[in-house]
């Protein structure tokens, strides 16, 4: 029995000596997106290509991932003229599975030297997505630029030697019809604006989309804003209430009817399946909403606009968008039989009471409290200089589903000076009231006509 034991433990420790020793793996490579060669191209038309990278390991060791500048983007022609800012990346979310992807997902210049990955605590293998881009190329001097970005995978830790791969990049620039970048968006004078103003004659807004350049592949426009419209106050604006519609249409396929505003992507244009474009468009920007009950200010955002082609996004133009408010805190007096005045024509002794009403309208989007205030100058007076006494005079508010405070609620005599018949509520919201003005007919009151003049005040408290 200890024979057979001796001969098995020989048979393995000779066939474990003759089996080669098994290289750990600890490796990067790249591959572009959409295929190709192994080096980056991008121009006008081209402006943003996806890089993968992956990274191959079985040694359980944490790693990062950087990137570098081997040589700087020179053109070939004119020593010494580089590009520096104007080449940007950005990661694509999701494409990685288990380390930390450190890289923005927003436009960012390709520096000397940058972090984009670091693994998880296990090392596991895990590759990713960057998307590479020209980023505004109409302020590139036009020509050919050459230059090498240096991957490098570092193990963390470890004495294991680091990994470093050569991307070869070349950006051509060339110019369109008039210098003019691929796609312009602007308001018709030529600003990177638009302006809407409930209140004035700036109820639309018209954007042009010029296309100053052939394109060879399928693409979409779309928009979105940056931010929510929001005033200097802190005020938010529904971007709901603003509605657009796009004309002009017929080589692609546009938003040609009325939408509402959205936050959130939306396609404007789509161009025919080769590429094919119209010349220009018209964006329209309009009031679809019902502003009487916002808050007075300036509600700006940014809207932004986006070149969507293969599957790769490149931004175009971001315009300054506006909507203006103006103040208003009005007061309205309506009184029962459009005079001005209160009166009571044909007085006679003993006559039964008579009343005059006054409806008091309050329109304001301040969002301030405020009251009204009413000043009588004289009692009521008849042509030939008779007064009514006080006792006979009264006044009452009364309500009308009114949200703020009403005084003198009962019957109060009316009295020469200035007196508050009303107060808003918190918000200071628009409102609206009666005052009722009643004369009892004196015994000894000389018949005729008597009247007296009232002035009502809106004041902010």
């Amino acid at each position: 029995m200890l024979k057979i034991i001796s001969f098995i433990f020989f048979l393995f420790f000779f066939q474990n000596s003759l089996s080669p020793a098994r290289a750990d793996i600890f490796d990067l490579s790249y591959t572009l997106t959409e295929g190709g060669t192994n080096r980056l191209e991008l121009d006008n038309v081209n402006q943003y290509r996806g890089v993968r990278l992956s990274v191959v390991s079985d040694v359980s060791t944490r790693y990062e991932l950087t990137q570098r500048i081997v040589q700087p983007l020179e053109s070939r022609n004119k020593p010494g003229l580089s590009i520096q800012d104007n080449l940007v990346f950005r990661a694509v979310p999701g494409t990685n599975r288990f380390g930390d992807l450190r890289v923005s997902t927003g436009d960012m210049p390709v520096r000397q030297e940058e972090l984009l990955y670091v693994s998880d605590n296990a090392g596991n293998q895990d590759s990713f997505v960057l998307i590479y881009g020209v980023n505004r190329p109409e302020e590139i001097e036009p020509g050919d630029y050459f230059g090498r970005i240096g991957f490098v995978l570092r193990p963390i830790g470890s004495q294991r030697e680091q990994v470093t791969q050569i991307l070869e990049v070349q950006i051509s620039v060339k110019r369109t019809s008039a210098d003019k970048p691929l796609i312009e968006i602007s308001n018709p004078l030529g600003f990177k604006q638009v302006i809407l103003d409930p209140g004035g004659q700036e109820r639309s807004s018209p954007v042009a989309i010029k296309f100053n350049a052939k394109f060879e592949k399928p693409f979409k426009i779309k928009q979105f804003l940056q931010t929510p419209f929001e005033s200097a106050e802190g005020q938010k604006l529904d971007e709901a209430a603003i509605v657009f519609i796009v004309s002009g249409a017929s080589a692609g396929t546009a938003a040609g009817q009325i939408t509402p505003l959205a936050s959130s992507p939306q396609h404007i244009y789509s161009s025919g399946p080769s590429g094919e474009a119209d010349a220009t468009l018209l964006l329209n920007y309009s009031l679809g909403g019902d502003f009487s009950g916002q808050r007075a200010g300036r509600y700006r955002s940014k809207i932004e606009y986006i070149l969507e082609e293969q599957g790769l996004e490149a931004r175009i133009e971001t315009l300054e968008f506006e909507v203006r408010i103006d103040p208003v805190f009005e007061l309205k007096v309506i009184p029962q039989d459009q005079k001005y005045t209160i009166e009571f024509l044909g007085l006679k002794p003993n006559d039964p009471p008579k009343s005059n009403e006054i409806t008091i309208e309050i329109e304001t989007n301040l969002g301030k409290k405020y009251q009204v205030t009413q000043e009588v100058y004289s009692g009521l007076r008849g042509r030939e200089g008779s007064v009514i006494p006080d006792d006979f005079f009264t006044f009452y508010t009364q309500d009308l589903k009114t949200k703020g405070k009403l005084s003198f609620t009962d019957k109060t005599q009316m009295k020469t000076g200035t007196r508050t018949l009303f107060i808003s509520d918190e918000k200071g919201s628009s409102d609206r009231f009666k005052v009722v003005y009643e004369l009892s007919a004196p015994e000894k009151a000389p018949a005729g006509d008597y009247s007296t003049n009232v002035t009502y005040s809106l004041l902010e408290i």
